[in-house]
């Protein structure tokens, strides 16, 4: 019979293409790593990996297993969830995801007070960009997610639950307080990843007041909020960036924020679940959660 921990283990491998990394993420031991697949091999008789060589490559009988094995433990954690629904028991278990911001900045915070009404749910948080958490949980590796757009899918909910402010921010010797559109196109601007709420939401405000994006001065691209303070910080250039994301630079004067004219730059948040999806009492406790706490 399959061990479906092992089975899990593999599929992480397959994803990756790397077993020390592997490691890393189940935080297993590399040889444990290596042990589960070999268990897995002998249990169906037949080899999923060719180790060979520096990279892990998958044989045609690994991309069958990994396939399948997908679909395997996705009805399994719903399986688990939908169970939950008939225990009697409080315990409990909620996956969710979050882009950058509320993953970083808003949801350890609630997650912390959670635990505390409700000690005995765990919580599961993991950090993507908006348009990743969107996709995970459409396919069901994620119970809930809470991202900064709205995305077109006719098969998710998304619920408002948090307001804030997109900034641009500049070198702490940025002379201006104030810039118009104009300006903007001549300052040095990193932006972030095609994926990202932030850059997403940035854009499409400017672009409702006149903004031409094919204008800007765009030096590079980074993929996370933390990369874009750095880059500021060196004197690289600009950025947009939440206002939840540099309090602490800002009160230490290691970055200078800079108004754009007459334009103010708003981006919700919202709480993500399939319209399908029949919520189990962990997941429904931890949205009243939110929006109590929010």
């Amino acid at each position: 019979m399959i061990d479906f921990r092992k089975l899990e283990v593999f599929l992480k491998v397959y994803e990756i293409k790397s077993f020390s990394k592997a490691s890393k993420i189940l935080y297993l031991t590399q040889p444990t790593i290596t042990l589960h697949i070999k268990d897995l091999e002998e249990t169906l008789g037949i080899k999923l990996l060719d180790r060979s060589t520096r990279k892990v490559i998958p044989s045609k009988a690994g991309k069958v297993v990994y396939e399948y094995g997908k679909e395997i433990i996705k009805l399994l954690k719903e399986m688990e969830k939908e169970l939950e629904l008939y225990r009697d028991e409080k315990k409990g278990m909620v996956e969710i995801g979050g882009s950058t911001i509320p993953g970083q900045y808003i949801l350890p915070k609630i997650i912390k007070g959670f635990k505390e009404k409700y000690p005995e749910i765990s919580i599961f948080l993991k950090v993507g960009d908006s348009k990743e958490i969107v996709e995970k949980v459409i396919k069901g590796e994620f119970d809930l997610g809470m991202v900064g757009a709205v995305f077109k899918n006719k098969d998710l909910v998304f619920k408002h639950c948090y307001e804030d402010e997109i900034i641009l921010i500049a070198p702490s010797d940025f002379l201006e307080d104030e810039i118009d559109l104009e300006k903007l196109y001549k300052i040095p601007l990193i932006k972030r990843e095609e994926g990202s709420g932030t850059w997403k939401n940035a854009i499409e405000n400017l672009q409702k007041k006149g903004l031409d994006i094919m204008r800007l001065n765009i030096i590079g691209e980074m993929g996370s909020t933390e990369a874009i303070k750095e880059a500021v910080k060196s004197g690289l250039g600009c950025g947009f960036v939440s206002s939840l994301a540099i309090e602490l630079e800002n009160k230490l004067n290691l970055i200078k924020i800079v108004k754009i004219k007459d334009i103010s730059i708003k981006r919700k948040f919202y709480l993500i679940y399939p319209k399908v999806k029949k919520l189990t009492s962990s997941e429904e406790k931890f949205i009243n959660f939110i929006f109590q706490y929010l």
